[in-house]
């Protein structure tokens, strides 16, 4: 889909209508392009001549943030969190061609950031108008509140975590927790470049103008922020596997003791047992009328009192 927004959204179905209307030729434009086609790269490179190689990062989905400086615009790639499910997190790139004049995005599928800027614009608010460079931040800005939820969430998966290590140790909570570990990995290496790419902005004059300087610089901050938070999100979880770990050899070392203590209590039982149990004529004990029970009655009272002297020991 391609959308074309000044004052209001307006939908086209190619990109040579865009091009064909008279808003076209406004002095400021945003040209957003969801899933675009071959045709739609051409026509790009034909009218803004944008080099090939920023044509090749937008087809093969180049997934690291970065930036780069052309004559007459410049190129972005954004990595921004889309949606998350209970296990897993999904990440989206938006490639930014930004001007003067204009900025143009492209993206593959509905992206959350750039929905919501086009619903705010088609409710009043007044974006575009205001420059590219504003537009670019109001994208980032929704980029990185997005960035939040995901810090968020990761740290309300980390607590719950660290609960089930310490109470119930098993094994479908040490996949959780390496399942957690990669999206911290994961966050970090989407949050480290773009604190690079946003750094560089700050440097550039010519994209960024000093009215808007100060928005740029609370990013910047918040980026810092976030990354700030995923080190910790990743402390945390290294802390909560070692916790997992610690935790399941206690366990370990409990059900060893229990059966070293059962193994301890049965052995001077199994001594009479065999005793009794060799195959001699002369066993004097043998042809006593009570000789069976005054032996299960020795054979309980060793049991209890090494249970007594273990107890007084404290190993139960």
């Amino acid at each position: 889909m391609i959308t074309y927004i000044n004052d209001k959204v307006h939908e086209f179905t190619t990109i040579e209508k865009v091009f064909s209307k008279s808003q076209s030729s406004d002095k400021m434009f945003w040209l957003n392009i969801n899933n675009p086609s071959e045709s739609d790269f051409m026509f790009l490179k034909d009218k803004f001549n944008f080099h090939h190689l920023t044509i090749e990062d937008c087809i093969h989905k180049s997934k690291r943030c970065k930036i780069n400086d052309y004559k007459d615009y410049h190129f972005l790639i954004l990595v921004t969190s889309d949606s998350h499910t209970r296990n897993a997190f999904s990440y989206n790139n938006i490639y930014v061609y930004i001007s003067s004049n204009y900025i143009i995005t492209i993206h593959y599928g509905e992206n959350k950031s750039v929905k919501k800027i086009m619903d705010d614009i088609n409710k009043g608010l007044d974006i575009v108008s205001n420059g590219s460079d504003f537009v670019l931040y109001h994208i980032l800005d929704e980029a990185i509140d997005q960035l939040f939820v995901v810090t968020d969430t990761v740290e309300e998966k980390i607590n719950i975590l660290e609960e089930e290590s310490m109470n119930n140790p098993v094994q479908s909570t040490l996949n959780n927790i390496m399942r957690v570990k990669k999206s911290v990995i994961k966050l970090r290496r989407v949050v480290s470049p773009l604190r690079e790419v946003l750094n560089t902005l700050l440097r550039h004059d010519d994209i960024i103008t000093e009215k808007y300087r100060i928005y740029f610089s609370d990013i910047y901050d918040h980026v810092l922020r976030i990354y700030d938070l995923i080190e910790s999100d990743h402390e945390m979880v290294t802390s909560c596997l070692e916790l997992y770990s610690s935790q399941l050899s206690n366990s370990m070392n409990k059900i060893m003791k229990i059966l070293t203590i059962i193994t301890t209590v049965m052995m001077p039982l199994t001594i009479i047992t065999g005793i009794y149990g060799m195959n001699f004529q002369n066993m004097p004990e043998l042809s006593a009328k009570y000789s069976y029970f005054i032996t299960i009655f020795i054979m309980f009272f060793i049991s209890f009192v090494e249970i007594l002297i273990f107890k007084k020991k404290k190993w139960l």
